[in-house]
């Protein structure tokens, strides 16, 4: 074999099957190694007319020596366009500048292959979502010779799998996580709190006298009101806490990494900044409502999550039989 293979991409006659009828599996690199390290112009030939899914070859130092019909329609950038052109034209200027182009290449010279997700930029200055496979192409004496991807666009179902887990996890009126997820998120940050030994709370809301907004004031301002108790949750919220409609007018906030005197401290100022919070109703009207708050700490006795909703309930159920509008804290 010669090392000194180029990157070529002449006329080649060639009686090519219909490769967008396979499977992406089919257009994987290592499915061809021998072509691509004997004629590597052939095998760019071969694979010139798919158009579901980008091909082309790099040589050794980051030039883009061919351009398949998938890779123009996917990109918009015609052949003429990418070819002799640097590897990192094909990547959002954002990832160019952080060296994501040139950190992919070291990593498949030292690894010979990488499969991941990233943006690539689209003729027009759009961008869109590719998953790529990147492969080292080598002579037989193991002398790095360049490189081949193959490329999709999986936009769209990047879209269609967000807008089903949003759907599965979040509640629709708040967009807050909903019941299921909080308690799998729970359970799982109570888990690993214990393994490391990190203290975790819990806090527990209720709209003060919410049947009262909804008899006097609609359904609407009802839903208006809860929606606001919402968004101020996850302003004031860290990043780490997990802010859940658990049903009703009823939220809680998972507090890693908290003990008992942050936590309280969290809720007492969470409770005066929602008091302040002012709820238009329409025709120049606003409404003001009020929280009433229980916390509950991770302790080493409490058994699991069903535990700490038991204690922090009765920390909210204390604080609303203390006149509402407070911040009750459990203790055994």
């Amino acid at each position: 074999m010669d090392p000194q293979v180029r990157f070529l991409d002449p006329p080649v006659s060639w009686a090519l099957r219909s490769w967008d009828r396979h499977p992406a599996a089919e257009l994987l690199p290592d499915r061809h190694q021998s072509l691509l390290r004997s004629e590597p112009e052939k095998y760019a030939q071969m694979v010139q007319g798919v158009t579901s899914f980008g091909i082309y070859l790099i040589d050794r130092d980051g030039v883009i020596r061919s351009w398949n019909r998938g890779a123009a329609n996917l990109t918009g950038h015609a052949r003429e366009q990418v070819l002799g052109q640097p590897f990192q034209m094909l990547f959002v200027d954002a990832d160019v500048r952080a060296g994501v182009p040139r950190r992919t290449l070291e990593f498949v010279r030292a690894n010979h292959h990488v499969r991941d997700e990233q943006r690539r930029a689209r003729r027009g200055g759009a961008d869109f979502l590719a998953q790529i496979a990147l492969d080292a192409l080598r002579a037989a004496s193991g002398e790095l010779l360049g490189f081949v991807e193959v490329f999709q666009d999986i936009t769209e179902a990047k879209q269609r799998e967000e807008r089903l887990y949003q759907r599965a996890t979040r509640d629709p009126l708040t967009g807050v996580a909903n019941r299921g997820h909080f308690t799998e998120m729970a359970a799982l940050e109570i888990e690993r709190a214990r393994r490391f030994a990190e203290p975790l709370s819990l806090m527990l809301l209720d709209i003060d006298h919410f049947k009262r907004v909804n008899d006097t004031h609609g359904h609407e301002a009802g839903d208006r009101v809860i929606q606001t108790l919402a968004q101020t949750c996850v302003a004031s919220a860290r990043k780490i806490d997990l802010v859940a409609r658990l049903g009703g007018e009823e939220f809680a906030i998972l507090l890693p990494r908290a003990n008992k005197e942050p936590a309280a401290e969290m809720a007492q100022r969470l409770r005066r900044l929602i008091g302040e919070q002012r709820v238009p109703i329409g025709g120049g009207r606003e409404i003001a409502f009020t929280v009433s708050i229980g916390v509950a700490s991770l302790r080493p006795t409490t058994r699991d999550l069903a535990e700490l909703l038991r204690n922090v309930d009765a920390a909210l159920y204390k604080a609303k039989r203390e006149g509402r509008n407070r911040v009750e804290l459990w203790f055994e």
